[in-house]
């Protein structure tokens, strides 16, 4: 066994070490459990009676603390959204057309993104149309393998 090996022995004991300890001792790392909308918030360290301005509970914008039986009103955090918006991703239909396609519709062929779908029309736009897969090769990025895949989805016109 060499120096270097022994010394991820070393690391790999030290760190199985620590994850005992701190898994199987009786003291635990602090965390919270569980928590959901509407449970009561407890202010630690807070003084009895530091909370002055409290209103009875009443609705739920308001907290009930457990130390004080006071309650504290809490901001209301405004109208709820949960609705995620995604972009719709457009359809394409295969195979595609090279020359006239959009990056967008190159992004839909496997192994392009939006980097290569760049390349690949700066290349057409310089260059002009690709006439067959030994122009589309000519792009940096574009290998035997990639244009092998991608040539079972595109169209030279």
């Amino acid at each position: 066994m060499n120096a270097s090996e022994k010394r991820i022995l070393k690391l790999a004991i030290i760190l199985f070490t620590i994850g005992l300890t701190v898994r199987y001792l009786p003291w635990g790392l602090p965390s919270i459990e569980t928590f959901e909308v509407g449970d009561a918030i407890i202010v630690a360290n807070a003084p009895p009676g530091a909370f002055s301005d409290a209103v009875p509970v009443a609705d739920a914008s308001t907290v009930q603390t457990y130390d004080t039986d006071k309650v504290i009103p809490i901001a209301d955090p405004g109208p709820k959204s949960t609705e995620h918006h995604r972009k719709a991703k457009k359809k394409v239909t295969l195979p595609l057309h090279i020359n006239t396609a959009s990056a967008d519709d190159l992004c839909a062929l496997k192994g392009v993104g939006p980097k290569l779908a760049e390349k690949i029309i700066e290349q057409r736009t310089a260059s002009g149309p690709f006439k067959g897969p030994a122009d589309l090769k000519k792009v940096h990025g574009i290998g035997k393998k990639k244009l092998e895949n991608m040539l079972q989805s595109i169209i030279f016109d």
